[in-house]
């Protein structure tokens, strides 16, 4: 499962590109905006599917309610982050994340692991 804040081409892309989706696969009920997800009638059954999932255009509410629901359904949860508006999903995730060269101190503050990573720029 994918949850970014990024564009929803561009995530669809990346997905595919890190094998979350097979090039040639249909993800139209499977790549959902942060917004179209809330509006889904059965979240919770959406989120049990096989398989990759994709929420991109996520905001900090909806990356939370997703953790929120996961964690409701007896899933543990891991969550990365590497801004300050992943803190609130990163505390409530029994796993938190916090990863980037300099990072947030509030992102750590919450995190239960800390990653200093540098990521390599891609033609994404």
């Amino acid at each position: 499962m994918v949850i970014t804040g990024d564009n929803k081409s561009t995530a669809e892309a990346i997905c595919r590109e890190i094998g979350v989706f097979e090039a040639d696969e249909d993800i139209s009920s499977r790549s959902l905006t942060g917004k179209e997800f809330m509006d889904v009638q059965d979240q919770k059954n959406h989120l049990r599917q096989t398989g990759g999932l994709l929420f991109s255009r996520a905001e900090p509410k909806h990356k939370q309610e997703i953790v929120r629901l996961l964690k409701e359904d007896g899933e543990v949860v891991a969550m990365t982050g590497d801004g300050v508006n992943d803190a609130p999903a990163l505390k409530l995730a029994d796993i938190g994340v916090a990863m980037g060269i300099s990072g947030t101190e509030v992102l750590f503050l919450f995190s239960h692991l800390q990653f200093r990573m540098m990521i390599a720029l891609s033609a994404f």
